[in-house]
């Protein structure tokens, strides 16, 4: 089952994972209808030396990663990730996991 949330996000950092050092990246935690989620990393990548890709993968893993960030960052129409606490956001829930979200970029 797929559905559409709207909220806000209320947890907002980049860097690593405490418990998963390698990986770093956006990340993101929503709240919405007294309940809440994380995006369970999945704008994060996976630095570590043991990750068997190549130099070209990594690089391109990471520009994606990058990437993603700025799109996010210049739709909320901040400079810094801690200006995302408190945006609205439609966040999709897909079986019970977080799936996706957009910042509300119709109400800024």
């Amino acid at each position: 089952m797929r559905e559409k949330i709207l909220g806000k996000i209320d947890f907002a950092e980049y860097g690593k994972i405490k418990d998963y050092p390698f990986l770093i990246g956006l990340q993101l935690g929503f709240s919405f209808n007294g309940s809440g989620v994380m995006d369970g990393g999945k704008y994060t990548v996976n630095i570590a030396d043991a990750c068997k890709w190549s130099k070209e993968e990594r690089s391109q893993a990471i520009i994606n990663s990058v990437e993603k960030v700025n799109e996010i960052l210049k739709a909320a129409k901040c400079c810094y990730v801690s200006e995302l606490i408190n945006k609205p956001v439609e966040v999709v829930i897909e079986n019970g996991a977080f799936a996706d979200f957009r910042i509300l970029t119709e109400v800024l």
